[in-house]
Formats: structure tokens, sequence, C-alpha cells
């Protein structure tokens, strides 16, 4: 998003408060040579994950491809962070979600950064966010350090209010630093997927599609945890969600009773499942892979 900020700012490299933006204050990130510049300012969320994303507004000249490379990601990965984007749904100025590695975000200015080489970060205030979460919990800064470079007074925020975390470098982030997109939960997904893989070269692998149903209240692990009619205990199935084209790995880890779901529901998820699925509805339409 290209927001000129003061000179002074560029210079120093610091500042005291975040500039003056509205909510809705997107226009374009980057341009058709660079897709991150130091004119721009990177508005920073805290995903369902809890990981950093950054929110990236296509400019002309862009493609999800180049895009993907620039910050280290796969297309794939894109589209697991940003359901229903696709090429041919692409505008100009369009919000893309780009999940960020903490080692991605420069939390202090040191002596070999240059101000035209970084652009900076600033958090978004939700309703509800306190000082200490952000600090803390979402970016590890001591609380004195947040309020010293916000030039804030108490721990009193409002929503929509900016406050600098850091710096990105305009050269984008490199996939080294990137062990697994999603945090915990995506280092578990990954882990499953290479399981799944490796059963498939063992087994003959059936497909199913149906109805998904994830009861809030199952009591499974905080894992992701599958019930299915058929399919082996303690294999991996395939657990695609057309609507926001992810694909989850889960582990089997019992039945389906017969007496509490139709015969339209084929897998029965955990929270953590349906989390990353995309799922918003307890039942939704999904496309299984499984091993039997």
């Amino acid at each position: 998003m290209n927001l000129h900020l003061p000179t002074l700012f560029l210079l120093a490299a610091l500042s005291l408060s975040a500039p003056a933006l509205g909510a809705n204050a997107a226009t374009l990130t980057g341009d058709s040579l660079q897709y991150l510049t130091a004119k721009d300012t990177v508005l920073l969320s805290m995903g369902q994950l809890q990981q950093p994303l950054m929110t990236h507004y296509l400019a002309p000249g862009q493609t999800l491809y180049s895009l993907a490379r620039f910050y280290g990601l796969s297309v794939n990965e894109l589209y697991f962070f940003n359901p229903g984007l696709s090429p041919q749904s692409m505008y100009y100025g369009m919000p893309v979600y780009i999940p960020l590695p903490p080692k991605a975000i420069r939390k202090y200015w040191m002596q070999d950064m240059r101000p035209g080489e970084y652009a900076p970060a600033y958090y978004m205030v939700r309703k509800g966010d306190t000082l200490y979460r952000i600090a803390k919990s979402y970016f590890n800064i001591p609380l004195e350090e947040m309020m010293a470079r916000n030039g804030l007074l108490d721990h009193n925020l409002k929503p929509n209010q900016l406050l600098l975390i850091g710096w990105l470098s305009v050269e984008g982030v490199p996939d080294s630093l990137r062990k697994h997109v999603g945090g915990v939960l995506g280092e578990r997904n990954a882990a499953l997927q290479k399981l799944f893989i490796y059963q498939a070269n063992q087994e003959r692998i059936r497909e199913s599609q149906g109805a998904a149903f994830w009861p809030k209240d199952l009591n499974m692990a905080a894992d992701l945890l599958a019930l299915h009619r058929t399919a082996k205990i303690g294999s991996v199935v395939s657990i695609h969600n057309p609507m926001s084209r992810r694909t989850v790995y889960a582990k089997v880890v019992g039945r389906i009773p017969d007496t509490a779901y139709k015969d339209d529901i084929v897998v029965v998820v955990s929270p953590q499942v349906a989390q990353l699925l995309g799922a918003i509805d307890p039942r939704f339409f999904v496309k299984v892979k499984y091993h039997r």
C-alpha cells in the first residue's frame, strides 16, 4: 500500500506515532517491477493459526505465481490463506493475505539496515485487543518498547489504531525462513501429508465425497483427527474442501457412530481440522481420500 511517509521517518527509521490511516485506506502494494517498496506500509493482522498475516494489495503487472515466490510461498499455500483466490478472480487493489514467519519482521532497527530497503510494518488494533497481548503474545516485543516506539502514554487502545511493529525487507521473504507455513498446525499437517503419501505407495487409495461434520463439543485432543466409517484406524485421510480449496490431512482415530450421524456424513473432524479447512458451518461438503 503506497503511503508517502515523512522523509524524516525514512531517514531516522523510527517513528513515535503511526501515520494517519483509515481502516479502508487500501491502495496498491508495490508496482509492476517491485512487489514491495520502502514507500509501502505493511498492515499486519493475526490469522486463525496465530501467525502474522500481511495484507498485500495487488498492483498492475503482478501475478499470483510471482507474488507467492516473492514471499517464499507456493501458489497452493497462497490459495490456502485466500479461499476463492484464483487468476480469474484477481483485480487491482484486491487484498491478498500473506502469512509471515516471525523472523521476516525486523523488530528493531539495526545499523546495517538502510531506510530505502525496508517498509514499516504496522498492526491494526481490533476490538478486544490489549497492548499486552499485542506486544507479548503476538510479536514478543517488550511492553515498554512498544509504548516508546508508538508514543503511548498508557495502555489504552482504540480499534483501527496502528502500532509500529517493525520493518519488512523490500527484497521479500526468503523461503529459508519458512520451515512450515501455518505454525504448529501447519507443521503437523505437513507431517501427516508425508505419512499419507507413504501409505498411498503401500495400499490402494479410495475416494468418496459427501458431508463432513464438525461437532464443536466433540471430545478430541487438540490435533488433526477424524472419525471415518471404513478407513483403517491409525491411517491418514486426505480431506479437501472445494469451497476454500484447502486440503488437510487427519489421523483416523475411530469409527463414525451409526446411531449419532446420518449416512451422508462421510467424515467427522476435530475443530482443528475444520479450522484449517476454512469451515464456517458445522456441516460442509468435502472430498475424502483414504486407505482401507
